[in-house]
């Protein structure tokens, strides 16, 4: 029996997705992704046996090809350059604050990195032999030489030199364009765009230092490296693409690909750039299906609402980790930006559609299935004594609530900047707004108001004019305007004109119980107690429930009291005024008065 050669490939691009992105790499703790890197090194140090000794220190043994006989070998290389880039990172940051630490400086940094490039360099060169062998696929040659050449260009890129540095990011993003357009999933195409979007500022910056005209356009200068440039920045590159697509099978992309379905919205296509998103929407997507093919049943729309809560959570971290970068990667890629934001206001978009459709079945199931509330909704008496109406309260009170909550998506809905951007998308959603604020928050609470057992009539047809309004609003914006994009439901003409024909004959009906209702006035006493002293002795007297009051010793004793009183008043104000005259006779003037006297 011959032996068959160790097969030694492993998805690079995919782990350092996952490893950078859990462990702090994603929102620019290099710290913590540097000791994340150590620990996992000792445990593959430990795994292959290329320990540095127990008693006392000794150099472990370099990784060869000789040596390399599983897997970990060649993680063991490739963490160990991620270790030393993330050092370097971490110093490159620590540099760029207002007061850096002492004893940091810009030779540390490249130390760091020249060390990370050694180890990918050495990482590619057994890569390169282990392909050419047959014991390793050209996919992982070429994730592997896409690693190595992100190093490569990043050290040409912190040492000035530019063209070795556009060059080198030229081939990278050649490689990675392969994988784009040859993967097999969503997955793989989304993890191709992401390590893409990454190193695209570079070349920008790159250009602009070279004075090229075109900077902004990163494809214009990328095509702008023959063929020969590549071949000077990597040998053999011509035939590690050609191979790449043969294993790929480019010629079959179409088939195996398109695990998730095109996501749109109003007519414009949303770029999934993130391999964590597009796992997550494909989960959504296949939730979506199985809810349709089922039917819509409670349980289908709790577990959509659920897989959208999780998308948008991840949509979430994503947006404010890729934020969190901006300190530490000021060169963030304006395309991956753009994505992460218009992904996570479209998953918001999709979760709140979703919710305002469930309400509204709820609502729908909560009215039919009532039996308490008359069908003509100008009667205002509940048959069935007082239990009947106080469920019919409970059912309206219900009804109002459920509306509420679709009022208020609707609202986050609208001041979303996808939904106010596109005019057409935006007139829609107002008109959904003002015509289930005219359904529930005004014709239900009027309704509330009529049935209620002490009726406010006049609250009801406030309400119900209010209404007219908004039903008015929303034949403007959703009948008038033109096509809705994106429609959240389906409110047509015909229900508009009913709903216009029930505030109509409610707010006639309230109308004639308000002037058919009889509002006892309160008599001239209740309101001349408030000014006139009532004489409660004489009342107690006369209704023989106390003896007679004693009679006052003068028919005008009120008003010699009165006369008193103004008496002593103005004997005050007379002496005082002649005090006043007294004291005006003295000195006057200068000197005494000399010169006041006329």
């Amino acid at each position: 029996m011959s032996d068959q050669p160790q097969d030694l490939s492993f998805k690079v691009l995919s782990l350092l997705s996952k490893e950078r992105g859990v462990y702090g790499l994603r929102n620019g703790d290099h710290e913590r992704y540097r000791k994340h890197c150590g620990n996992k090194l000792q445990r593959l140090r430990h795994g292959t046996g290329l320990t540095s000794g127990k008693k006392g220190y000794k150099k472990p043994a370099e990784v060869t090809l000789a040596t390399v006989k599983d897997v970990k070998h060649l993680q063991l290389l490739l963490f160990s350059a991620e270790r030393a880039l993330a050092h370097s990172h971490e110093l490159k940051s620590a540099l760029t604050r207002p007061n850096p630490p002492v004893g940091v400086s810009k030779k540390d940094q490249l130390s760091w990195l020249r060390r990370a490039h050694k180890y990918s360099s050495s990482l590619h060169s057994i890569s390169s032999a282990l392909a050419s062998s047959s014991r390793m696929t050209q996919q992982t040659l070429a994730e592997i030489t896409i690693y190595h050449l992100s190093l490569s260009s990043e050290l040409s890129f912190e040492r000035s030199n530019w063209a070795d540095a556009i060059t080198s990011l030229a081939v990278r993003r050649r490689l990675l364009s392969t994988f784009a357009e040859a993967a097999r999933d969503s997955y793989d195409q989304a993890l191709a765009l992401e390590f893409m979007d990454a190193y695209d500022p570079l070349i920008r910056f790159a250009a602009y230092k070279l004075g090229r005209a075109e900077s902004h356009d990163i494809p214009a200068v990328v095509a702008d490296i023959d063929g020969e440039m590549q071949e000077e920045a990597l040998p053999g590159v011509e035939k590690l693409v050609e191979g790449l697509r043969a294993e790929l099978g480019s010629q079959e992309v179409e088939e195996g690909r398109r695990k998730l379905e095109d996501v749109k919205f109003a007519g414009e296509a949303i770029e999934m750039r993130s391999a964590e998103m597009v796992g997550v929407m494909t989960k959504v997507q296949a939730a979506m299906e199985a809810m349709e093919g089922k039917g819509r049943g409670m349980r289908g729309w709790d577990k959509v609402l659920g897989v959208l809560g999780e998308a948008e959570a991840v949509a979430r971290r994503l947006v404010d980790d890729h934020e969190a970068s901006g300190a530490s990667n000021p060169l963030r890629s304006a395309e991956t930006s753009r994505s992460l934001a218009q992904t996570h206001q479209y998953i918001i978009h999709l979760l709140l559609t979703h919710r305002i459709r469930r309400d509204l079945l709820l609502a729908e199931t909560l009215r039919s299935t009532s039996k308490t509330l008359p069908s003509d909704i100008t009667r205002f008496k509940v048959p069935g004594g007082r239990a009947k109406l106080e469920e019919a309260v409970k059912t309206l009170a219900g009804l109002i609530k459920l509306y509420d909550q679709v009022l208020q998506s609707l609202g986050q809905v609208k001041g979303l900047g996808l939904v106010q951007e596109r005019e057409e998308v935006r007139v829609g959603v107002e008109g959904l707004e003002s015509y289930y604020q005219a359904t529930s928050r005004n014709l239900l609470l009027a309704r509330l108001h009529t049935i209620h057992p002490t009726p406010s009539y006049s609250s009801a047809i406030r309400l119900l004019a209010r209404s007219s309004s908004l039903t008015q609003q929303a034949r403007s914006s959703l009948f008038e305007t033109g096509p809705i994009a994106e429609p959240i439901t389906s409110a047509t003409e015909t229900d508009l004109s009913a709903l216009e024909s029930d505030i109509s004959a409610l707010e006639k009906a309230a109308k004639r119980a308000l002037f058919a209702e009889r509002v006892d006035k309160p008599v001239f006493f209740d309101n001349a107690f408030n000014y006139v002293e009532m004489p409660m002795e004489e009342l107690v007297y006369r209704a023989g429930k106390g003896p007679k009051p004693a009679a006052p010793s003068e028919g005008t004793g009120g008003v010699a009291a009165v006369a008193e009183v103004v008496g002593q008043v103005a004997g005050k104000k007379a002496q005082e005024l002649e005090k006043e005259q007294i004291a005006g006779q003295g000195k006057k003037g200068w000197l005494g008065g000399w010169f006041g006297r006329g």
